[in-house]
């Protein structure tokens, strides 16, 4: 599907490929804190109200936190690559 969206916007693709992103924080508190600043949650935080947010947050990444140690998310995102034609 990107391939095409680069063809359709007169792009060559050029590569693709993904990266690791890790977050870590020492507790679900901060966690919360952290990823309700984040710009996508914006959205989230607007419909459902700060509580209700954190709440379901907390709930979701509570499996990726281990007393202790704190609470990890990795991430793999994906990226292409395209160039206009003849550069």
């Amino acid at each position: 599907m990107a391939e095409q969206m680069l063809a359709d916007a007169g792009l060559d693709f050029v590569e693709r490929g993904s990266a690791q992103v890790v977050n870590e924080w020492p507790d679900l508190d901060l966690a919360v804190r952290a990823l309700a600043s984040a710009g996508p949650s914006w959205p989230a935080l607007q419909e459902a109200g700060h509580e209700r947010f954190a709440d379901a947050v907390r709930e979701a990444i509570r499996p990726l936190s281990t007393e202790g140690l704190g609470v990890r998310i990795i991430s793999e995102f994906g990226w292409i690559m395209g160039r206009a034609p003849g550069i």
